[in-house]
C-alpha cells in the first residue's frame, strides 16, 4: 500500500483478509484492531468521498480519527497553514495563533481570522469559543498537557510537521497526500506534488554525479540563541530539516556528530565553539535566519539578513575561514526554507554550492510558482526578503 488510496488498496486488503498478504498498519482503515470487510467499506467511502470520518497517524505517532467533512479548524502551525492555502481550504479556519496577525502578505485571509492567543499557554476558552472540530498543532508545540489534555474529546488535536523534516521528501509527500484526503482536495495535492517531485528529482539526479570527496563542506548554523555569540554559535546537525536540505543539495554538514540532542529528540541542535568551526575551515557557511523580526514575506528589505551576514563574517578569526575568504557565506530564512516551499530553497542551496552544475536553474521562479499555488498576489522578485548573499564585499 502506498500514499494514494485506490483500487489497488482494496485488492490488497482483500488479499490480507484471505491470508494471501501480511497486514500493514494502514490496512486497518477504521482502526478497530481487525482487518476485515469493514475496512474495505471504509476505503471505498474514502475513495468516493462519502466517508463520515477518516483515521490517520499524525507526525507524533498518534492515531487520530477526524470527522468528515472537516470544516472548522484552529491552527497553530504556520507551515501547515501554507498547506491549507495550497489546498484552497484556508476559509475553513476559524481560529489562529496570535503570530498570524503580523503576516498579512504570507497569510492574507488567515491573518484576519480570530486569534486564539499564544501557543505557549493555549487559551482553551478562546479555542472552544470558535467551536473547532480539529486543532492543527506542531508535533511538540503546544505541549500536550497544556492543550490536548484540556480539550473535550470531540475536539481532536492533529499534530503535523508540514516541512521536509529530517526524514526527507517522503515525509512531505506523505503529509500533502494525507491532507488532500482529509480535505477532499486530492487534485490540489497532486498539483503540488508534481511541482515538488520535478524539482527534487532534478537536484537528486545532478548531485548524484558529484564524487563524495568533491562535495562542499558546509557549516550550518541558526540565529544564535546562546549568551556569548562571539565565541559560541547555535549549530544545526542531523535529524533537522535544514540539515536534510544541506545534504540533498550535495553539501557535507561539518557539525553532524558534534552537537547535543535537542530536548528528548534525536535531532542534533545546540552550541558549538567558534574556534572549532575555524579549525574545520568550511568551504561554505549557511546561516538560517529566524526569530524576532524575521518575517520574509513581510520584511520590506534585507537589512536584518545583511546584519546577520556581517555578524558571521566579522566573528573573531573567521577572516581565516575559507568560506569567508571566498565570499561564500549565505543567509536563508526559516520561513522560506523549512516549509512546503523547501524545493525552491533546495534549488537555491544547490546553486550556491555548485554554481556551474546548477547555472541554468532559477530558484526564484520556482518560489513564485509555489506562491502562485497558494493563491497569493505576491511577486517574490520585488517583495520580501528570503535570502541574502554579500559575496566578497566587506
Amino acid at each position: 500500500m502506498d500514499d494514494r488510496i485506490d483500487e489497488n488498496d482494496l485488492e490488497f486488503i482483500r488479499m490480507v483478509i484471505q491470508g494471501e498478504k501480511s497486514a500493514t498498519e494502514l490496512c486497518d482503515a477504521d482502526h478497530n484492531g481487525v482487518v476485515d470487510a469493514s475496512d474495505i467499506t471504509q476505503v471505498e467511502r474514502i475513495i468516493n468521498g462519502t466517508a463520515t470520518e477518516i483515521t490517520v497517524i499524525d507526525s507524533d505517532g498518534n492515531v487520530v480519527t477526524l470527522p468528515q467533512p472537516l470544516e472548522r479548524l484552529v491552527i497553530y502551525n504556520h507551515q501547515c497553514a501554507e498547506v491549507l492555502q495550497l489546498m484552497g481550504v484556508d476559509d475553513r479556519v476559524v481560529g489562529v495563533r496570535d503570530t498570524f496577525a503580523e503576516q498579512r502578505n504570507r497569510f492574507p485571509r488567515l491573518s484576519q481570522v480570530t486569534s486564539i492567543g499564544s501557543g505557549g499557554e493555549p487559551n482553551i476558552e478562546a479555542i472552544l469559543k470558535v467551536k473547532p472540530q480539529v486543532v492543527l498543532a506542531y508535533t511538540f508545540y503546544p505541549v500536550e498537557d497544556a492543550l490536548d489534555a484540556k480539550l473535550p474529546p470531540d475536539v481532536k488535536v492533529l499534530r503535523l510537521d508540514c516541512e521536509c523534516s529530517g526524514i526527507g521528501p517522503d515525509a512531505m509527500r506523505e503529509k500533502i497526500t494525507m491532507m488532500g484526503y482529509i480535505f477532499g482536495t486530492q487534485d490540489r495535492a497532486e498539483k503540488y506534488l508534481k511541482w515538488h517531485d520535478a524539482i527534487v528529482s532534478q537536484v537528486e539526479e545532478r548531485v548524484k554525479t558529484i564524487p563524495e570527496d568533491k562535495r562542499v563542506r558546509v557549516y550550518l548554523e541558526s540565529t544564535p540563541e546562546g549568551s556569548n555569540p562571539q565565541t559560541s554559535r547555535t549549530a544545526i546537525g542531523s535529524g533537522h530539516a535544514a540539515n536534510k536540505l544541506i545534504e540533498m543539495a550535495g553539501g557535507v554538514n561539518i557539525a553532524v556528530g558534534h552537537l547535543p540532542k535537542y530536548l528528548d529528540t534525536p535531532t542534533e541542535y545546540g552550541e558549538i565553539e567558534t574556534e572549532w568551526v575555524i579549525s574545520q575551515n568550511p568551504d561554505v557557511i549557511v546561516g538560517r535566519a529566524m526569530g524576532k523580526g524575521i518575517r520574509p514575506y513581510e520584511n520590506v528589505n534585507s537589512s536584518l539578513l545583511q546584519s546577520y551576514d556581517r555578524e558571521i563574517r566579522n566573528l573573531p578569526g573567521f577572516d581565516r575561514v575559507k568560506a569567508v575568504q571566498d565570499g561564500r557565506v549565505y543567509i536563508i530564512t526559516n520561513d522560506y526554507a523549512v516549509t512546503p516551499n523547501y524545493p525552491s530553497a533546495l534549488l537555491a542551496l544547490a546553486k550556491w554550492f555548485y554554481p556551474e552544475l546548477f547555472q541554468d536553474v532559477d530558484p526564484v521562479a520556482a518560489h513564485q510558482e509555489y506562491v502562485n499555488m497558494m493563491g497569493l498576489d505576491f511577486d517574490v522578485r520585488t517583495r520580501g526578503a528570503f535570502t541574502f548573499h554579500a559575496g566578497n564585499s566587506s
